[in-house]
C-alpha cells in the first residue's frame, strides 16, 4: 500500500515537471513566432493571438504528455489527474493575474481536462 502511494506521488511529480517543460517549450515557440509588442501610447504589452494559441496548444500537449507519462509510471490513473490539476491551477492563476478574458479561463480548464481524458484512454489502451 505505501509502495503504491509513493510510486503515485513520484509519478505525479515527474509528470508535472514534464508537463510544465512541454508548456514552456510551446510558449517559447509561440513567442518566437509572434513576439509580444510594447505599446508606448498605453504602456501595455500586447500579446498577439499567435502566442495565445501556442499557450493553449501547450496546455494540451503538456497535460497530455505529463499525464500519460505519470500514468505509465504509476500503473494507475490518479497521478495523471494530479498533473492535470496542477496545469489547471497554473492556467487559472495565469488568467486571473493577467486579467485574461473569460474564454481563456474556460479553455484553461477544458483543454487540460480533455487532454488528461485522452491520455487516460491512450494509457488504458496501451496497457490492455
Amino acid at each position: 500500500m505505501t509502495k503504491d502511494i509513493l510510486r503515485t506521488a513520484i509519478a505525479a511529480v515527474i509528470g508535472i515537471v514534464v508537463a510544465f517543460g512541454l508548456i514552456w517549450l510551446a510558449q517559447y515557440a509561440g513567442s518566437e513566432i509572434s513576439p509580444d509588442v510594447y505599446d508606448p501610447n498605453s504602456g501595455e504589452v500586447l500579446i498577439p493571438i499567435g502566442s495565445t494559441i501556442a499557450l493553449i496548444v501547450g496546455w494540451f500537449i503538456g497535460t497530455f504528455g505529463g499525464s500519460w507519462f505519470a500514468m505509465r509510471i504509476s500503473a494507475g490513473t490518479g497521478a495523471g489527474w494530479i498533473v492535470a490539476g496542477a496545469v489547471i491551477g497554473a492556467a487559472l492563476y495565469r488568467a486571473v493575474t493577467l486579467a485574461d478574458a473569460s474564454w481563456i479561463m474556460a479553455l484553461g480548464v477544458a483543454v487540460p481536462l480533455a487532454a488528461v481524458w485522452l491520455a487516460q484512454r491512450a494509457t488504458t489502451t496501451a496497457v490492455a
